[in-house]
């Protein structure tokens, strides 16, 4: 066991070092012009078209226990929806792997809750060996920080009603379990539900043994996006059955309308590279890209919107020309289009 779990954690140090392709190493140059990516989208899903200007940030709990909360702020709205977002493996304190997703869900007028679930490599759980351990840390913290914002009139309440679930890399196998067993923890009942890459690290067996055997306790009605990356998970070629394509087996109970299995791939055309490695949604303060807002802050914020208020489920959840479109490079080139499927596999 320890040495399958030292090679789970290195894995997974591998797999978080989100690192461009040597290939791609180079910025393109075109007439003594280097051609960057596109714009930041200025209005709708994905836009920095934000409708607060600021938030606050609370931290309470230790251990098992400890949580953050964000609340939008300028203005602050009495209720807001909320999104439960799950951090991956070896982020033991902050939420800087996510921060730009945060806040972007944030001003965008979202309660958004960072249950902190790990405290080292083995604590609670080694890896996908006893997950169920580093769930019950997660649904600790997700009803610690429910109960601060409940407590006091200053703070703004959760909608529970409108609840989303975001989960990264092992934080999404954390997610689809919880979300599927939201009854059992006494969750608050999922409307949509974004995976980035989920995975396990492998080292319990392919195919992402840790998710639960049975998925079909997530609502046949939620809005339920799971996205990998080309040079993620699924490039490596013995884990092809892993990651949104061990996810997708599972959720035949949910209409095709509602789900949508999506694919980015790396392009090298311009600079920065859009790197589709491992961790394309996961963007440190100030790193965000056009694969952020063209895509995951875009497909995130269209997914809640579908789930909530029934709009831009076109953005989220549609196989046409509209979802798959990420833009022009600076010189007019396409960005590599989105690969969207309604079932699997999903193959890079």
């Amino acid at each position: 066991m320890p040495a399958a779990i030292l090679a789970f954690v290195a894995f997974l140090l591998l797999l978080s070092a989100v690192e461009t392709p040597a290939e791609a190493a180079l910025p393109e140059v075109l007439s003594g012009r280097t051609i960057v990516q596109p714009a930041p989208l200025e209005k709708g899903p994905g836009s920095l078209d934000y409708s607060h200007s600021g938030w606050r940030v609370s931290e309470g709990g230790e251990g098992y226990d400890a949580w953050i909360a964000f609340e939008p702020t300028g203005p602050r709205p009495a209720r807001a929806p909320l999104a439960i977002v799950t951090h991956g493996y070896g982020e033991f304190s902050g939420y800087d792997r996510l921060y730009e997703l945060i806040r972007h869900t944030v001003l965008k007028g979202n309660v958004v809750i960072f249950p902190r679930w790990q405290i080292s490599d083995f604590d609670p759980c080694p890896g996908p060996f006893n997950i169920k351990a580093c769930m019950d840390s997660a649904v600790t913290g997700i009803h610690a920080a429910l109960e601060y914002l409940r407590e006091s009139p200053n703070r703004v309440q959760p909608d529970t009603g409108r609840t989303s679930y975001y989960g990264y890399s092992f934080g999404g196998i954390i997610t689809a379990n919880i979300a599927n067993q939201y009854r059992f923890y006494g969750l608050p009942r999922p409307r949509a539900i974004f995976l980035d890459d989920p995975h396990d690290g492998e080292v319990a067996g392919l195919g992402e043994p840790a998710l639960d055997d049975s998925l079909a306790g997530i609502p046949s009605d939620v809005k339920f996006e799971c996205h990998s990356g080309a040079d993620g998970v699924l490039g490596v070629p013995r884990l092809i059955e892993g990651s949104c394509n061990a996810v997708f087996p599972k959720l035949t109970h949910i209409p095709a309308r509602n789900k949508a299995l999506v694919m980015t791939r790396t392009d090298s055309w311009g600079t920065p590279v859009l790197s589709s490695a491992h961790g394309v949604c996961a963007s440190n303060q100030g790193t965000a890209d056009a694969f952020d807002w063209r895509f995951c802050w875009r497909d995130w914020d269209a997914l809640r919107s579908c789930a909530f208020q029934g709009k831009d489920c076109h953005l989220a959840l549609g196989t046409g020309p509209r979802h798959s479109w990420l833009g022009r490079w600076s010189d007019g080139r396409p960005v590599t289009r989105l690969t969207i499927h309604k079932a699997t596999p999903l193959a890079p």
